[in-house]
């Protein structure tokens, strides 16, 4: 429901947890020390210009600001790509951006999930020389089966990290600025006035934009606990990357992750789920055994440029 039509009982309900999960953000708002970690960012394949060629992000993202470039092409996409939570692109599509559009723009019969749907947006921004990246967003407990995927851009002129997320078409703001990941996890922990903007959305009252959009605020707020930046944004997967984590001082990480892998396990072979899905929670769990997060700080927020 994205359209702010609830009850007078589901806004309570959707404000208590709101309330829980900024409280929990709260109690964990100092980071671990972590190394500092440099990302990359690739604007020289040559596939970009095959993109550009078939796809008319150069028209959609028009002239201005890279924020307003990014957001044009956030929008543009959003409704033009079905969601699908359970997508996997083996054997439908590559892991790149044409291959992606290929498959599933326009095509409702085909969706795919926030993770591919921030695949093709980094890709499309990286093409246009737009510093672009992937942020994988986390809840606390190890029984909740969904995260998030969103795109962070730098914006040149503003010189900031900004979150844009094409599963939505929307972004974060704050008083004056639209924010980043990082920015937007401060704001849920000190109940800030920031809030949700989707397409065609005004901005002129924070408050009452807040509350059309408090199942969004709450679901990001809920997904915010701790924070994966993707360290290497480029075409395809050829390129080797890794994830730089964001941890809260005294999480365990790695055990969070192994015992989500065995609910999901338990809970898949419990309910009978297809083959696919366990198969896919025994591989998660085996691979976890020699896990060990790369952490990060708050330094991956600099400036790439």
């Amino acid at each position: 429901n994205y359209k702010g039509e609830f009850s007078m009982s589901e806004k309570e309900t959707l404000q208590r947890f709101f309330d829980v999960y900024c409280g929990m953000i709260f109690n964990a708002a100092a980071f671990q020390t972590g190394r500092q970690i440099a990302c990359s960012y690739d604007f020289t394949d040559d596939r970009y210009q095959t993109l550009k060629e078939r796809y008319p992000i150069e028209q959609v993202a028009k002239t201005g600001g890279d924020f307003e470039r990014a957001l044009r092409l956030c929008v543009w996409l959003a409704p033009n790509l079905t969601h699908k939570g359970d997508f996997v692109p083996a054997g439908k599509a590559e892991e790149n951006a044409i291959s992606l559009l290929d498959y599933s723009f326009g095509n409702s019969e085909h969706g795919i999930n926030c993770t591919y749907k921030a695949k093709i947006l980094v890709e499309c921004c990286l093409a246009l020389h737009i510093y672009a990246r992937r942020v994988w967003l986390y809840p606390n407990s190890p029984y909740d089966g969904d995260c998030h995927v969103v795109v962070e851009i730098y914006d040149r002129a503003r010189e900031k990290w900004i979150m844009i997320d094409p599963t939505t078409g929307g972004y974060f703001t704050g008083v004056n600025n639209p924010l980043s990941c990082l920015e937007m996890r401060k704001n849920f922990a000190c109940r800030g006035d920031g809030t949700v903007v989707l397409m065609r959305q005004r901005t002129g009252d924070l408050q009452k934009l807040f509350i059309k959009n408090l199942n969004l605020n709450q679901y990001y707020a809920k997904n915010c606990f701790y924070i994966a930046v993707e360290t290497v944004s480029a075409f395809g997967t050829e390129k080797q990357s890794d994830f730089a984590y964001l941890l809260p001082v005294g999480f365990d990480c790695k055990a969070r992750q192994m015992q989500h892998a065995a609910w999901g396990l338990e809970l898949g072979k419990k309910e009978k789920w297809e083959n696919w899905a366990i198969e896919w929670f025994e591989k998660r769990k085996r691979s976890l055994e020699t896990f060990t997060p790369l952490i990060g700080s708050p330094n991956l927020w600099d400036s790439p440029v």
